[in-house]
């Protein structure tokens, strides 16, 4: 059916791994954002202060931090949103500037370690991580150049190499900042939407703990226990200390089905977000390869055939279903058979920019109408001709599973053109 489409590959055979995400500043690393942003905001200022003010580069900065914080934009990275702005506004290209920013984050960033000390109870847990083979990533905030971050992750003793980290968030590679429920959804989408044991531990309880729950990854939170009262979270989340970290991955490790999204308006439009921006990470990195219109094997789909099936299915399934629930007081849907698309419309043969475009168009629609919803609409039933009365919730429940599955397709068929390199 339009939801679950049967052409997406053998994922049955799945290894459960543990995936582990940790904040970076508070929680790997000592590192006061009080003394340390405003060190490093008259550092920069300073250094790039020639035509302009160290005032006026650090407020530039600012800004488009900010800017980066609220995007909701899933064609757009977070460092095309601080770009867009910062170099406007100090009237430079980043091509005459690129030679001094990277002199800066060489040469003068490490300045600021000072503000920094290791946790010396960090590294051997996150060693036995690695040696139990648990895929971890640095869940940091991504408002810094990757080459920030790596080098705050040494500071923290530990080494970011790429075979020990699964993945560093960074403004290059994301689309969503904290406290986005979307941030943590791309981190989940990049990885292929992994289906064994998933948990997040962080120190701050608006930015790591919140939003992570919304997607429904348990959480260990690394705080003032104050902070967890009265507060509906995951039945495996848990708070503590380091010591007791490790008791706490063996739980969840134990436990199946563990994945509890709690089907809210933020949880479905973070998982459609994170479907788009991964989608399009791909496609930037992948633009002019040949394997977009290559199908891994005859009975798969590829590429290109799954980004013009979602954005056909948002286009002419979703929009429509969702509207018609705004305007239909008792609206009916019937089942359509879209997986029988791609052969009658010989999605294979499309264009994959002109393709990723119409998707990127079709989802930010189908978000925002979804973002109109209210909780009234979300309860009303629909008929539904092969499951009968069924709620709004249950149907966009429906959408973000779709994409989830077309997630994993495409990671498994990227997989298996990587492999073949």
């Amino acid at each position: 059916m339009w939801f679950m489409p049967s052409n997406f590959g053998d994922f049955s055979n799945r290894k459960m791994t543990i995936t582990l995400l940790f904040d970076l500043d508070g929680t790997l690393l000592m590192n006061s954002v009080s003394e340390f942003i405003p060190a490093y905001l008259n550092l920069l200022g300073n250094f790039l202060g020639k035509d302009q003010s160290s005032q006026e580069i650090q407020s530039a900065v600012l800004t488009a931090t900010n800017l980066m914080v609220h995007n909701n934009d899933p064609a757009r990275t977070l460092e095309e949103c601080f770009d867009d702005y910062f170099y406007s506004k100090i009237k430079t290209s980043k091509k005459d500037l690129l030679k001094d920013i990277l002199d800066f984050y060489e040469n003068n960033y490490p300045q600021l370690k000072k503000f920094t000390s290791p946790f010396l109870e960090v590294k051997p847990v996150i060693n036995n991580f690695v040696q139990m083979g648990i895929s971890l990533v640095i869940a940091t905030n991504p408002l810094f150049p990757k080459t920030a971050i790596t080098q705050r992750v040494k500071w923290a003793n530990l080494d970011p190499k790429i075979n020990e980290y699964t993945l560093i968030t960074s403004y290059e590679a994301f689309h969503f900042a904290k406290p986005n429920p979307a941030y943590f959804a791309e981190i989940l989408a990049k990885l292929g939407w992994p289906e064994g044991p998933i948990g997040m531990v962080g120190n701050d309880w608006e930015m790591d703990i919140l939003p992570a729950e919304v997607i429904g990854i348990p959480t260990y939170f690394l705080g003032k226990p104050e902070h967890v009262l009265n507060i509906s979270r995951h039945p495996l989340s848990s708070q503590g200390n380091w010591e007791e970290l490790e008791d706490w991955v063996k739980k969840i490790s134990m436990v199946e089905n563990h994945f509890e999204p709690n089907q809210s308006v933020d949880y479905f439009k973070a998982v459609l977000l994170s479907t788009a921006a991964v989608i399009d990470s791909f496609m930037r990195s992948h633009h002019s390869s040949k394997i977009l219109s290559i199908r891994p094997v005859e009975s798969e789909w590829s590429l290109v055939e799954i980004i013009s099936h979602i954005a056909d299915v948002d286009e002419e399934v979703n929009l429509p279903r969702i509207n018609m629930i705004l305007n239909d007081d008792t609206p009916f849907f019937p089942a359509i058979e879209t997986d029988e698309w791609a052969s009658e419309r010989r999605y294979i043969l499309n264009d994959p920019l002109k393709e990723m475009q119409r998707f990127i168009s079709n989802r930010k629609k189908l978000v925002e109408t979804i973002s109109n919803l209210s909780n009234q609409d979300l309860s009303k039933l629909v008929n539904h001709s092969i499951f009968g009365p069924t709620s709004v919730k249950e149907i966009i429940k429906f959408i973000t599973q779709h994409d989830r599955i077309h997630i994993q397709q495409i990671n498994q068929t990227a997989s298996k053109f990587d492999q073949n390199l």
